[in-house]
């Protein structure tokens, strides 16, 4: 949600900006409805895309600030006929010059993103935008037209998963400017007080604690957590605790083999039963993906975090067209 931050600094700098949202997106697209780019007048933030479309997008932007343009638009691509891209879908783009009245539904938007709850924001033709409840599951954006002109149906929710990563080595740091930039809300923990960078990357909360296998409990349930700090005696604590909790998505450790044994060994002296200890993932990251630099290693895991969210989405939605069925039986 770097968009979202970005333009709230905007606004409070008063500085112009326009948000760029794929309102609609059918056939083969280079990213979903919903997505967004924020264009200021020397820096994007976010991305719909690439390619000839975010190029047009810009420059359209660019001159609705170059104009002073206060309303907003909606722009229609064909990405095979109009920009001669392979993809051959067609989508629509929400082009919103930002002003200070637009830092309502801003935070709106960004109180809305700590509730698991979905929530739709309308955007009418005239630039007017309101909140309502979703009456079947939604995701993404949409366009709904009516004799009284077009609307945007955006669903907002707690989109991002929580990880928790343990450990700011090198690995650590890797891992963390990869997560940054994917749909992760990612807590970056660590005991030492020299232990992280100067600079962290944006969105990214760190912490830093003495005590750190005791920092498990703060965690929300279906956290993935990562654990990967300096000390294998800490790594054993912060992996007792998280079985402990059992409500975790997720527990990786870094390692090998060897290493895997030796925990499952320890693990087990302390009272884990087989079932438990099966959700031990050690190493971390998908084994198609060799190397063991640290950022291959970080491209590996989140290769596996991805990976894990679009199987549990897919059940999600077998889940849901099975109820659906039943429902018309």
């Amino acid at each position: 949600m770097n968009w979202l931050s970005a333009a709230l600094d905007c606004i409070a700098a008063e500085e112009k900006a326009v948000l760029v949202t794929v309102a609609e997106a059918k056939g083969s697209t280079p990213r979903e409805s919903g997505a967004k780019m924020l264009v200021r007048a020397d820096e994007i933030v976010g991305s719909i895309g690439g390619g000839q479309l975010e190029l047009l997008a810009i420059d359209a932007a660019r001159r609705m600030m170059a104009d002073r343009a206060t309303r907003l638009d909606l722009i229609r691509y064909s990405l095979g006929p109009d920009l001669g891209q392979c993809c051959g879908g067609a989508v629509r783009l929400l082009l919103e010059p930002l002003s200070k009245t637009d830092r309502r539904w801003l935070t709106q938007w960004q109180s809305q993103l700590a509730n698991p709850d979905t929530r739709l924001l309308v955007t009418s033709a005239d630039g007017n935008k309101h909140w309502a409840e979703p009456e079947q599951p939604e995701d993404g954006a949409r366009i709904a037209e009516s004799g009284k002109g077009w609307q945007v149906v955006e669903a907002v929710r707690r989109a991002s998963r929580p990880v928790w990563v343990f450990g700011a080595g090198h690995v650590g740091r890797a891992l963390v400017k990869v997560l940054a930039e994917l749909p992760f809300e990612v807590t970056w923990l660590d005991s030492r007080f020299d232990g992280f960078p100067a600079a962290i990357p944006a969105g990214i909360r760190h912490v830093v604690a003495p005590r750190l296998a005791e920092k498990v409990e703060e965690a929300p349930p279906a956290t993935l957590f990562l654990v990967l700090t300096h000390s294998h005696q800490l790594d054993l604590d912060i992996c007792d605790r998280v079985l402990r909790r059992g409500d975790f998505a997720l527990l990786g450790l870094i390692g090998s083999a060897t290493k895997k044994a030796r925990f499952l060994h320890g693990l087990r002296d302390r009272g884990h039963n087989a079932a438990a200890l099966e959700r031990l993932i050690c190493p971390i990251g998908l084994a198609q993906v060799p190397g063991k630099q640290p950022m291959a290693i970080a491209v590996a895991t989140a290769a596996q975090l991805l990976r894990l969210s679009a199987a549990e989405q897919a059940g999600a939605e077998r889940e849901q067209s099975s109820r659906d069925r039943r429902g018309t039986g």
